[in-house]
């Protein structure tokens, strides 16, 4: 009992530093974009990578939560990328349809490279049928078809609203993804196991402090909110050299074989 005591306090903790580097960013980030709305309109500022995590017990947690699991439906990229990009989204999120519409595609470059990993993690809270559109994606990901349903379905979202989903609308993007089996999508939709998982996906992100959407872990940072591709590859390059840099680093310092 003591030992799940001291655990369940680690964990808060955790989640705790989590969010204050969250709601520490976002100010700032508001802070600055105050500051460029008052300066000059032809100023436009070089993206710059989002500040490294310097504290050791959240860099932790972001490493739990980059599963590089070869399994993984939902994932998309190489598995020994040197970058992993984990996003939290909804698919009535609308910041997280204007990622969908205007960014990831100029990311797919870095992942046909190997430079780039995704992991799609569920965060279904925004409508009421925000879960169903989450289940509908998790069964299209027994069928190898997850990406191409995430497509779809963004591709006809309005990236101003919050789009509402029906059984019969996911079935629809579901048959344009090209999933094949759609008795057994509609099955697995609305299986008990389906929407248990979805659920503790959104408890799972609450209890390590992600509450919004959309939310990205990209290599050792974080990115809370919406930003545009630039600011999204200047981080993932940014990371990507940091993580051949500390490769050439242990490789270097590895001991040789004596003859």
């Amino acid at each position: 009992m003591i030992v799940l005591v001291v655990i369940a306090v680690i964990l808060a903790v955790l989640a705790a530093l989590l969010l204050q580097n969250v709601a520490s960013r976002h100010h700032n980030g508001a802070a600055a974009g105050r500051a460029a709305t008052s300066a000059s309109a032809t100023a436009v500022p070089e993206p710059t990578p989002a500040p490294p995590v310097a504290d050791a017990q959240t860099l932790e947690l972001i490493h739990a939560e980059t599963h590089r699991d070869p399994a993984d439906a939902q994932a998309k990229g190489k598995v020994d990328a040197p970058v992993v990009m984990v996003i939290y989204s909804d698919f009535a999120c609308p910041y997280c349809t204007q990622f969908a519409q205007k960014v990831e595609p100029e990311l797919a470059d870095l992942v046909d490279q190997g430079t780039l990993r995704i992991e799609w993690r569920d965060l279904a809270q925004i409508s009421p049928t925000s879960p169903l559109a989450a289940q509908a994606g998790r069964a299209a990901a027994k069928q190898g078809r997850f990406w191409e349903l995430h497509d779809a379905v963004y591709a006809a979202a309005d990236p101003q609203g919050h789009p509402e989903y029906t059984e019969d609308s996911l079935v629809a993007f579901a048959k344009r993804a090209g999933v094949a089996d759609i008795e057994k999508f509609r099955s697995d939709m609305n299986a008990a196991e389906t929407v248990s998982a979805v659920t503790e996906a959104k408890n799972h992100a609450h209890s390590i402090g992600i509450t919004g959407t959309p939310f990205m872990i990209v290599g050792e940072t974080f990115i809370s909110g919406f930003q545009d591709a630039d600011y999204m590859k200047a981080v993932i390059n940014s990371q990507a050299a940091k993580a051949k840099a500390a490769t050439t680093s242990t490789t270097s310092a590895a001991p040789t074989a004596s003859r």
